[in-house]
């Protein structure tokens, strides 16, 4: 494993953390956002988050494979479908 994904892995799951902890409180700031009416924002803001989130995991995915690192390609893989699951755990 060479240093560039090790410190890649360690940025995914330290983003990771932070995703469980927004999707613990996703209820609450829905309806903070919803009270305020800027639920929309709020929802949309939400998706493109993820949605980049989750594509940043896919390209390091890729860039292992590319790179032949195929001890690590697992890791990127569980990272990404964990992320996937992860705000319908919370819900």
């Amino acid at each position: 494993m060479t240093k560039k994904h090790r410190l890649l892995i360690a940025a995914i799951a330290i983003l990771t953390l932070l995703h469980m902890v927004f999707c613990a409180f996703y209820s609450r700031l829905y309806g903070y956002f919803n009270l305020q009416d800027n639920l929309r924002l709020f929802l949309l803001a939400t998706l493109i988050f993820r949605g980049i989130f989750l594509a940043v995991i896919a390209i390091s995915g890729f860039i292992s494979l590319n790179d032949k690192a195929s001890k690590v390609t697992p890791f990127y893989l569980i990272f990404f479908l964990f992320n996937l699951i992860i705000p319908f755990v919370f819900n």
